[in-house]
């Protein structure tokens, strides 16, 4: 009863009530309504995260949907006043569910604005205060009570302006860590990295499997031995055959690629997805035959996205997070041991932070 009377009250953002509270904050912006123009920008940025994608928006909007709630997309194009092409991109949205009222990047924590390479950093802090008086705007409009926000990763170790403005306002900083692969580096030295005990199951695997790169070449049949296989490995459905429709989409279009495994009989016995742009790469899902834990499968998918990464001329692969025992809150055995898998390809970990601003 109290969630029904909360969802009457709430105020639920159209298109138009959403631009206006932009001019008011002083964004000049305008609502992504197709890929293509969204990556045509995503090209001249300056750091190609994959949570910027259009196709990572679309999917993740998708599986939060999937999962209940009210969602709103206000992902935008913002532009300068002296430029009349856009200078950044921010995924926004908004959504309702279980009583509470939140503003995130299509679930995940909020991400700043993102700005194309030729951007003055001073149009970067006017933007990135602009951003933030918005976020204000909508936090009184829909009653907002806390929003988290994430410090981007842009390839160093240098914290950005988004960081340190959230700070400045009162932020709380919550540090978490994830692994990554130089992939600048050569192989060999790559190799270096990877764990002892790891390179002689790799070259075990890659000797008794059949192992395949996929991507805007691959089948619709070959998709469907894919969604199957994680269906038996998970034992329920995940996600909505739309989500997965979507994969397959980004799969089809380069932004992503899948690595299959395939035994003597051709029976896909293991197989990942990975999304990368020309900066970044991340591990996106994978299944492996559960009658075959014994066998070296995740470890050659791994080392082959690596090599397909590079190929590519990504900089950057995000294995996922670091979990540690005194993370808040405390990790689940199973996210320590598969952290544990990642990190013995990894060869950097940094740091990943979450500003959690309280609004009253």
């Amino acid at each position: 009863m109290w969630f029904k009377l909360f969802q009457q009250n709430f105020v639920r953002l159209n298109a138009d009530h959403f631009i206006k509270l932009c001019e008011n904050a002083g964004l000049n912006v305008v609502l992504r309504q197709d890929s293509s123009s969204w990556q045509a920008v995503c090209e001249r940025l300056q750091y190609q995260s994959t949570s910027y994608l259009s196709s990572t928006i679309d999917y993740e909007l998708e599986y939060q949907k999937g999962h209940g709630g009210h969602w709103d997309d206000f992902s935008c194009l913002i532009f300068s006043d002296k430029n009349k092409s856009p200078i950044a991109l921010w995924p926004i949205s908004i959504s309702v569910k279980d009583g509470t009222v939140n503003l995130s990047s299509q679930g995940r924590k909020l991400l700043p604005p993102t700005f194309v390479e030729d951007c003055p950093d001073k149009t970067k802090k006017s933007v990135s205060k602009s951003a933030l008086n918005l976020i204000n705007l909508i936090a009184d409009e829909i009653g907002l009570q806390k929003l988290i926000s994430a410090s981007l990763f842009e390839g160093s170790q240098t914290l950005n302006n988004w960081h340190a403005l959230l700070m400045k306002n009162g932020a709380e900083c919550y540090v978490q860590h994830n692994l990554y692969v130089d992939l600048s580096l050569p192989i060999e030295k790559i190799k270096y990295f990877i764990r002892k005990s790891y390179k002689s199951l790799i070259t075990t695997g890659e000797r008794i499997w059949d192992v395949e790169v996929l991507s805007s070449s691959i089948e619709a049949e070959v998709w469907d031995e894919f969604c199957s296989l994680h269906l038996a490995v998970a034992g329920r459905v995940t996600r909505s055959r739309e989500c997965w429709d979507l994969q397959f989409a980004s799969v089809s279009n380069g932004d992503s690629f899948l690595i299959v495994l395939r035994d003597d009989e051709r029976k896909m016995v293991g197989a990942g997805l990975f999304v990368c742009t020309k900066d970044e790469g991340i591990y996106s899902v994978g299944a492996y035959d559960r009658a075959l834990f014994d066998k070296p499968l995740g470890h050659v998918v791994q080392f082959r996205a690596i090599k397909e990464m590079k190929r590519r001329g990504c900089r950057w692969y995000c294995i996922g997070r670091r979990f540690y025992p005194s993370d808040v809150p405390t990790p689940t055995d199973k996210e320590l041991s598969i952290s544990e898998f990642k990190e013995g390809f990894s060869s950097h970990l940094f740091p990943i932070f979450s500003l959690v601003t309280k609004h009253c």
